[in-house]
């Protein structure tokens, strides 16, 4: 018999956890998706969110579904004039767009990470203005990338079903009996003042500064009280408004010390019970409600959030591709726009004719050329447009000299196989360039081959001085050749710091350290991105001083895992 691992309950009990916050998130939402708008579900593609994607219709039966990708077209979200029926009947006839139906409508937003800023601006205007229209903002990207701040501030909720276990499938149930009687009694449900106040002052206390929060965990503690069978808001309602809807919006968590500093410097009218009506008081003291969240928290998140704000980078350019630029012959299709026919642009035929379509009873009145059938003028005119994404190069600058060699050469090439194998998962081009007696040798051109790069890097000999500032010179001319071909370049340098020839070839340290500070500015002032790692036994002075010079992400090797490297490197490489 096969011995089975038996799941830790305590993991079980914390998937369950999981589970049911997006159950729960998922059946408010249905229950009053008019005022909450929408949420956002993270995670992998896998066996759990194709089971809540096949469960969404029966979830969400009195609304239509439809789901779109980033490269939607305006036609499809606006509507626009039917082509062939304008063409058949001779007057104009519009089709409707998604964010223009008069129908309750589901949008499932695949990709929500990728989505361009127009397009946002698109959906976020019609979240603003439109109340039959409901967003689910899929990201399967769970390292990097993530949703506009503009749009995932206007859905209620923020779920994820990363850390559930696919055995958990069997336990994802919706209570449909129940979401449809709530749908009924939602809006009967009064959002008193202590309500309002009591999530105005929680917000506060996180950090919250948009109003939407507040607002939307109003509408979520409605929904809840109506899922519940109550008829008005109670404690508990509160509590899971608090965890659906506000706590991935926060950006503080205030310690015991911060709360007892704010309390003494408070002024004693801010203090006096009479300043508030008895209507206006919180359900739930701020400091009981703030502690049922924290005990909610992970460790993780409750470290990141204490006495610090959340870093929200969004790294556009993590996806195994280099900068954007727009271009006319490929690449994926950016909407038409309207232009001038010359050498560099091509014209589309379909939206040029589908602008000049509603134009055509008025141009023939004032035109002469009757047998015509379509009159088409320079302002139709409408050529394509292709948004390419140019290739990543990471330079590979490995320090082969003695102080190396003696040193930690092994395990600098063991780091530098860690950052190759996530260089070639995101289909990256690699060179290796190493460094060692007078001069910086290419050992490995511009290529995407991981067995080439392993084979050149195990053969790497190591011993000889130290001719940091050619390695430098070598790199940034490799550099810059690789972006005058469109490419995208990124310096990984792993060196103690300690050069001792000169870029003229001649030895001496003090003329080498002037050479490689000169050199590692020129660096900087081209904004390439890079890394230096530390390969010394101890760190040095010398690397950390080069790595402010080249305003690189400063890593010690000792401490560089490959959790450090990954990180290292995608923080990087933008």
């Amino acid at each position: 018999m096969t011995n089975q691992t038996k799941p830790d309950p305590e993991d079980e009990r914390s998937e369950a956890s999981f589970l049911s916050k997006t159950l729960k998130a998922l059946s408010l939402l249905s229950i009053d998706p008019d005022n909450l708008r929408g949420l956002t579900l993270k995670g992998r593609a896998g066996p759990i969110r194709e089971s809540l994607f096949l469960l969404l219709p029966k979830v969400f039966n009195t609304s239509k579904l439809k789901k779109i990708y980033p490269s939607v077209s305006d036609n499809n979200l606006l509507g626009g004039i039917d082509f062939v029926q304008t063409f058949k009947t001779g007057t104009p006839t519009r089709t409707e767009g998604l964010l223009n139906s008069k129908n309750k409508t589901v949008l499932i937003l695949s990709m929500a990470d990728l989505l361009e800023p127009a397009l946002i601006g698109k959906y976020t205007s019609a979240i603003d203005d439109k109340h039959n229209l409901c967003f689910i903002a899929s990201d399967e990207n769970v390292e990097n990338e993530q949703i506009s701040e503009s749009l995932s501030d206007r859905l209620a909720f923020s779920v994820t079903t990363e850390g559930i276990h696919f055995l958990q499938q069997k336990n994802i149930l919706f209570d449909h009996g129940k979401i449809d009687a709530a749908r009924k009694n939602v809006l009967a449900i009064p959002i008193t003042k202590n309500v309002i106040s009591t999530f105005i002052i929680l917000s506060q206390t996180l950090g919250i500064s948009s109003l939407r929060g507040p607002m939307l965990a109003c509408y979520a503690a409605r929904a809840a009280a109506a899922f519940s069978g109550s008829n008005q808001i109670r404690n508990n309602h509160i509590y899971e408004a608090a965890e659906l809807a506000l706590i991935h919006r926060a950006n503080i968590i205030p310690v015991e010390e911060d709360r007892d500093e704010t309390n003494e410097t408070s002024s004693p009218s801010e203090n006096k019970p009479n300043d508030v009506s008895e209507t206006q008081k919180p359900m739930i003291p701020p400091e009981m409600l703030l502690e049922a969240i924290k005990a909610n928290l992970s460790p993780e998140a409750l470290k990141e959030l204490t006495d610090k704000r959340k870093t929200k980078s969004k790294k556009q350019n993590s996806s195994g591709f280099g900068q954007k630029k727009q271009g006319n012959r490929r690449g994926r299709p950016l909407p038409s726009r309207e232009g001038k026919l010359d050498s560099a642009n091509r014209l589309d035929i379909i939206e040029t004719l589908k602008a000049a379509a509603p134009w055509q009873t008025i141009r023939r009145k004032k035109s002469n050329a009757k047998k015509s059938k379509i009159l088409v003028q320079g302002s139709d005119l409408r050529v394509k447009r292709y948004e390419e994404k140019s290739d990543r190069l990471i330079i590979f600058t490995v320090d082969a000299s003695g102080t190396a060699a003696l040193g930690r050469l092994g395990e600098t090439k063991g780091a530098i196989e860690i950052l190759l194998a996530e260089a070639y998962a995101k289909r990256d081009q690699v060179a290796l360039i190493s460094f060692r007696e007078k001069k910086a040798t290419i050992e490995l051109p511009p290529t995407r081959s991981l067995v080439q790069t392993k084979r050149r890097l195990a053969g790497l000999l190591g011993g000889g001085t130290t001719p940091l500032a050619d390695a430098l010179s070598v790199s940034y001319q490799l550099a810059m050749q690789a972006r005058a071909r469109g490419m995208t370049p990124t310096l990984a340098l792993l060196t103690d710091g300690k050069g001792n020839i000169a870029l003229d070839g001649t030895p001496g340290r003090q003329s080498s350290q002037t050479d490689v500070e000169h050199l590692s500015k020129i660096f900087r002032s081209a904004n390439i991105p890079s890394i230096l790692i530390d390969t010394s036994i101890r760190p040095q002075i010398f690397s950390r001083t080069l790595s402010q010079n080249l305003n690189a992400k400063y890593i010690v090797l000792p401490y560089a895992d490959s959790r450090r490297l990954h990180s290292a490197v995608s923080a990087a490489i933008t």
